[in-house]
Parts: structure tokens; C-alpha cells; sequence
């Protein structure tokens, strides 16, 4: 039975990656925050360990006392992209977190389990404000943020393990990825919900900073399936993992809109009545991994809005009743 430590278990991709790795037969050890809680139907199936990533010694010796074949780091120090904090806070917490427990984990891996596969869990936001797009494994790196410098260190951590210890690192260089487990401040979690309570009459105006900005949105079902292909292949590699199709947040509104039989015209609305600033968007070229893992997107954007949309009513439902 392969063993697998998952950081970041709690989340929305430690949900589904431990699913699909526990379908695979195997045992999973799953790493969280003390006091956040893990999803019901998790409690019991996988082992948890509460920890805080930025204490060295508890992390390097939970890596040695498991010896996992696999590491999956999933964990992340970030904020919603709504807010200022990403681009005004400090760096520390950011480097703790995405950097310096990723350095912990693979230093003790050198030194103890050279033959554990690690896999890390990057962002497009590495890119920071490319100048062309989609964006591929080669696009150069120009993080503008403190959380986008971490995740670009990260990234070039992994590598230098790679190429100069021969680890099996990799990256995995993650777009926009959703589910019904999406935390309640993201963009796509607060439209699903104003499409379901517009669905029972209860529609209000929902502003965004803007409507019209272009994303590359895929399932976090798909994305988690991608990272364990990753770590199956015969060497570390980096790959950019996408859907490749841009999409706005107004069409996103109107396919979950749509669920109802309804427009979003009048609940989603811009914050402002000035018109947003065109930049490169984030849409990423993932050819790489289609070619070398066979993988593909399985769950189309459509039935992604409609079971967010889904989830919401279904919420909104039991509150009524309880």
C-alpha cells in the first residue's frame, strides 16, 4: 500500500486529492492547521496530523516518521484576490509558508527518503503581468505580489532539488480551479450563491471589482487527477495545468444565471462605472501535461457553474428548514 502526506488537507483540493488517492488504495496522512476542521466524510478515512507549517522540527520529523511515497504540498499562505492584502502585506508569512516549509520538507527528503516523489502546488500568478498568452512552462516569471514572489521561489526551489539532487520534484503551475467546496469569499462561490438566491426570488445587486476580466477556469476534480498523473511519471517535471479556454466573469455569471432560467442582468454589477483596465489574462497553454501524462479535462464548465449553483441552493434550503 503506498503511503501519501497531503498538506493543506482541509481544502478544497486536499478534499478531492485525498478521495481520489484513497479510490487508488492508498493511505493518506493529511497535514492541517490546529482547530480547522477536516470534511465529515474524510474524519476516519485518512490519518490527521495538526500542525503549524513554519515550526521546522515537528514538519521534518513527521516526513521521516511517515516515509511517504508521495508528498503533495497543497498548503498555502494566500489571500482572496478580492482583497488588498495579497499585494500590500508582508512578505514573511507568504515565505514561511510557500517557500520555507517546501524547503523543509524536500531537505529532509534529500537526506532521508530520496526515492519520495514531491509534488508542488504553484500558481499562475507567477507571471505576475505577462506580455503575451496563454501562457506555457517557458512564460518568464513576474510575480507582483507577495504571495505570486513565494509561489515563483517555490517553483525554482523545486527545480534546483531536481536538477541538483535528483529528486522526483514537481510543479504543477495551477489556473483558476472550482467546486462546490470553493470557500465562500471567491468570486465564483459568491456568483454561484446570488444565482440560487436569485432562483428563490431572493435576488440582490452583488458587485465585483470587475466583471469583465478574462479567466482560465477549470474543476478542482479535474486539476487534483492532474497532480497525481504528474507524480506517476518516471521523472520531476513542471507543468502548467489549465483548461486553456478564456472566459469572464460575466459569462460565468450567466451560465450560472442560466441554471434558473434567469439573466444576471441587475444582481451582478460592476463596482465601479469606470471601465476596467485590459491586461494580459491568465490563460494557460497545457499541452505539456496532456502530452506526457494523458490527461485531459473530464467535467465541462457548464456542469462546474451548475453544481456550484447547485450546492448553494441546496445550502440555502437547509438553513430554511432549520
Amino acid at each position: 500500500m503506498k503511503k501519501a502526506l497531503i498538506t493543506g488537507v482541509a481544502g478544497q483540493d486536499g478534499y478531492y486529492l485525498s478521495e481520489l488517492l484513497l479510490r487508488n488504495g492508498y493511505q493518506v496522512h493529511g497535514v492541517t492547521l490546529p482547530g480547522i476542521p477536516l470534511p465529515a466524510d474524510l474524519r476516519g478515512r485518512i490519518a490527521i496530523h495538526e500542525m503549524d507549517l513554519r515550526t521546522p522540527e515537528p514538519l521534518a520529523r513527521l516526513v521521516r516518521e511517515i516515509a511517504p511515497d508521495e508528498v503533495y504540498y497543497l498548503a498555502a499562505h494566500h489571500f482572496s484576490s478580492q482583497g488588498e492584502e495579497n499585494r500590500n502585506g508582508l512578505a514573511a508569512p507568504f515565505l514561511a509558508v510557500n517557500l520555507v516549509a517546501v524547503n523543509i520538507i524536500l531537505e529532509t527528503i534529500k537526506l532521508n527518503l530520496p526515492q519520495t516523489r514531491f509534488f508542488y502546488a504553484a500558481s499562475a500568478h507567477i507571471f505576475g503581468t505577462p506580455d503575451s498568452f496563454p501562457q506555457t512552462e517557458l512564460t518568464p516569471h513576474r510575480p507582483v505580489t507577495p504571495y505570486a514572489i513565494s509561489k515563483s521561489a517555490g517553483v525554482m526551489l523545486c527545480r534546483y532539488y531536481r536538477e541538483t539532487h535528483g529528486l522526483h520534484a514537481s510543479v504543477g503551475i495551477l489556473y483558476n480551479h472550482e467546486s462546490s467546496r470553493r470557500a465562500a469569499d471567491f468570486v465564483t462561490t459568491r456568483i454561484a450563491k446570488a444565482a440560487a438566491l436569485a432562483s428563490l426570488g431572493k435576488g440582490t445587486p452583488v458587485y465585483f471589482r470587475n466583471i469583465h476580466a478574462v479567466v482560465d477556469w477549470g474543476a478542482a476534480k479535474d486539476y487534483v487527477e492532474a497532480m497525481w498523473r504528474l507524480l506517476q511519471q518516471p521523472s520531476g517535471n513542471e507543468c502548467v495545468i489549465s483548461s486553456g479556454v478564456a472566459r469572464t466573469v460575466w459569462e460565468f455569471a450567466e451560465v450560472a444565471f442560466k441554471c434558473g432560467g434567469l439573466k444576471p442582468d441587475g444582481v451582478i454589477l460592476q463596482e465601479n462605472s469606470s471601465t476596467p483596465i485590459e491586461s494580459v489574462p491568465y490563460v494557460g497553454d497545457s499541452s505539456k501535461i496532456r502530452k506526457l501524462c494523458g490527461w485531459f479535462p473530464a467535467v465541462s464548465f457548464e456542469d462546474l457553474v451548475r453544481e456550484m449553483v447547485m450546492n448553494q441552493l441546496a445550502l440555502l434550503r437547509n438553513q430554511s428548514e432549520s
